[in-house]
């Protein structure tokens, strides 16, 4: 009696209604696109594997756009060279390679991609050695302390990447997952650094160990070196599951190559941890600073008299520094000291360990002016 009333329902309502949103909507319906055959894709993961001279060519193109872009300090350039970097395609190729256990693919593949690294860090090299420039904007530091946020987007990434190999409706899209997660720039700030050594500084001339970088341009490629395995290895071993997911290849055989390339990123994750740490002390001094002057209190640094210019966070010896530049009015330099301490005991309590709080305040005078109709003074 109930299957006869289900049937009866979906009869008398359901379809009748589906017509109506047919009509209404002039057919809108999700299409259902039929995925690439396994032979086809196949065939297009080892013409990715293996490059051509147009491979290298864009590559190359890439990397001195992406240089330039980064000495510059220019982001619509570095987007640009992300855009026609194609070093996705062999990095997707050696994922799939990994879901059908074809270590033929998997080697020749990651050749390509270890041979274009190598180009796009000579390139990068070579041009601040030609250049001769000795400093590092904050395109180039951004890129210097990976963290596990940029992991998770080589995952996202990656996801969408060989999805879009699948598809052959949205395989347009793999541009954006290009732009989404870089590549080329990590490689073009790995050359960049090696170049610029220990003398390198920052753009508004304060010293590189201010970021936590020590070692200068030693700290800047070993950084975003880091950042691009930690986006290689993402991508391969999302885009490898999700290969495996969509019954490309055989999962029984590539859990184990996934498990062995998952353990050896295990190795990167406490330098991203400490990294992604390190972001939210930083917005614990923001929100700790904003709380405390929204309650009217007496905080080290009151909005109204204080203009936060930056926020560095680093580890040394262990211990968290805080280094905060910001402009201070001369009236409120008095006391500052023992505002400091309590703010500093305030966030040492609040993120759960030691800190040491360094501060360049810039002394200014601050005057206001005000203008209003005759009526209203």
């Amino acid at each position: 009696m109930a299957l006869v009333t289900a049937r009866s329902y979906k009869r008398k309502v359901l379809v009748p209604l589906r017509c109506l949103v047919r009509k209404v909507t002039g057919g809108w319906r999700i299409y259902r696109e039929v995925p690439i055959s396994s032979e086809d894709l196949m065939n297009a993961m080892r013409t990715n594997a293996i490059p051509s001279r147009g491979f290298f060519l864009m590559l190359a193109l890439s990397g001195i756009i992406a240089t330039l872009g980064l000495i510059a300090d220019s982001a619509p350039a570095i987007i640009g060279a992300m855009i026609i970097a194609p070093l996705m395609a062999p990095i997707v190729s050696a994922a799939y390679g990994i879901a059908c256990t074809d270590r033929k693919l998997v080697l020749l593949s990651m050749i390509t991609v270890l041979a274009g690294s190598l180009l796009v860090i000579l390139i990068a090299f070579l041009g601040v050695v030609i250049i001769g420039v000795r400093i590092a904007g904050e395109e180039i530091i951004a890129r210097a302390s990976p963290s596990m946020l940029d992991l998770g987007v080589a995952l996202a990434a990656g996801c969408a990447a060989a999805f879009a190999q699948t598809r052959p409706g949205i395989a347009s899209s793999i541009a954006g997952v290009a732009i989404a997660v870089a590549l080329v720039p990590p490689l073009a700030v790995t050359g960049i650094g090696l170049a610029l050594g220990s003398k390198a500084t920052s753009e508004t001339g304060l010293s590189l160990g201010e970021f936590g970088l020590y070692s200068g341009g030693s700290d800047i490629a070993a950084g975003a070196f880091l950042l691009f395995l930690t986006n290689l290895i993402g991508i391969l071993v999302i885009a490898a599951a999700v290969f495996v997911v969509l019954r490309y290849g055989d999962w029984r055989k590539a859990t184990v190559t996934l498990a062995i390339v998952t353990i050896v990123s295990v190795f990167f994750v406490p330098a991203l941890n400490e990294a992604l740490h390190e972001i939210y002390v930083k917005n614990r001094v923001i929100r700790l600073h904003v709380k405390r002057a929204g309650a009217h209190l007496n905080s080290a640094f009151q909005s109204s008299a204080v203009k936060i210019e930056r926020v560095n966070v680093a580890y040394r010896d262990d211990i968290l520094h805080v280094n905060i530049k910001m402009f201070v009015t001369r009236n409120h330099l008095e006391g500052a000291q023992e505002r400091l301490d309590v703010f500093r005991a305030l966030l040492s309590h609040e993120i759960g360990e030691p800190v040491v709080i360094e501060i360049g305040a810039i002394p200014i005078d601050y005057i206001e002016f005000r203008s209003a109709p005759k009526i209203l003074e």
